[in-house]
Parts: structure tokens; sequence; C-alpha cells
């Protein structure tokens, strides 16, 4: 799957670096969400957002930003 960062996916998240990290995560959570599935265990993890007939993670993640189903934000440390 080839990506391209453009506008529709900076709307959400204001740095490409932010994209790349909000994608890994929920690509993670849906992997976790997927094998769990497959092996019929349960788990806490929100299912899939979105409509897509794609068991990969990380195009499930990438859609679910551009349609705005997920958002991100970085916790800034307390400044000393």
């Amino acid at each position: 799957m080839k990506v391209q960062f453009t506008d529709e996916y900076e709307k959400n998240v204001d740095s490409k670096y932010k994209i790349c990290l909000a994608v890994a995560k929920r690509a993670r959570e849906l992997g976790d969400y997927l094998s769990a599935q497959r092996n019929m265990e349960r788990v806490n993890i929100i299912k899939p957002l979105v409509d897509i007939d794609s068991y990969d993670p990380l195009e499930i993640a990438f859609q679910e930003l551009k349609e705005e189903k997920i958002a991100f934000e970085i916790k800034k440390e307390e400044e000393k």
C-alpha cells in the first residue's frame, strides 16, 4: 500500500511524525484485535471503526485517520 502524506491526513494531525505515531499505535491495536478474533478470544480493544475490505491493520488505521474516526494528541511533559 502506498500512502502519500497529503492534506487529507494532515487536517487531523499537524505533522507527518504525529501521523506516523497515531497510525502505528492504532495499527498495533487493530493487529491485536484481528489476532484475537482469529483465535476466537475476547479482548477489550475497539474494533475497526471503518468499513473496509482489508484485513491489513495499517491500511485500516490510515482509513480511520482519513475519515476522522481517530484523533491523536501528544502529551507534553510538565515544565519544571
